[in-house]
């Protein structure tokens, strides 16, 4: 079973992303700190970031996880393009906008967890 993290300070939406994907193993961060330490002892296939969340944003996060694991796949989700070009080079594969229907979600990890 793939693993998703999902980091996004918005709890209603976090839980949402989180039912939408019950044939998934999901964790959930509130934050960028946390997302980077629950990556770090979970070890997910896939990370769907956040941009704009408290104490570590999606960007300072999304470069410590890929100093951890050069590997890692990351994937911005965001409302806010106007960061596009920053969480791009800080390592994200891509920038999906929300908000995202639950058909596109899962075709989303399914694509990015093979």
């Amino acid at each position: 079973m793939s693993k998703v993290l999902i980091a996004d300070d918005n709890d209603d939406l976090r839980k949402l992303y989180v039912l939408m994907l019950s044939e998934f193993k999901v964790f959930g961060a509130i934050n960028g700190q946390e997302a980077v330490d629950l990556y770090k002892n979970h070890r997910p296939n896939l990370v769907l970031m956040d941009i704009l969340m408290p104490e570590k944003d999606g960007i300072e996060a999304t470069k410590e996880i890929l100093e951890f694991d050069p590997e890692a796949t990351i994937i911005a989700i965001t409302a806010y393009s106007s960061k596009t070009k920053e969480i791009i080079q800080a390592g994200a594969k891509d920038v999906v906008k929300k908000p995202i229907r639950k058909h596109d979600l899962i075709d989303l990890v399914e694509k990015n967890t093979k």
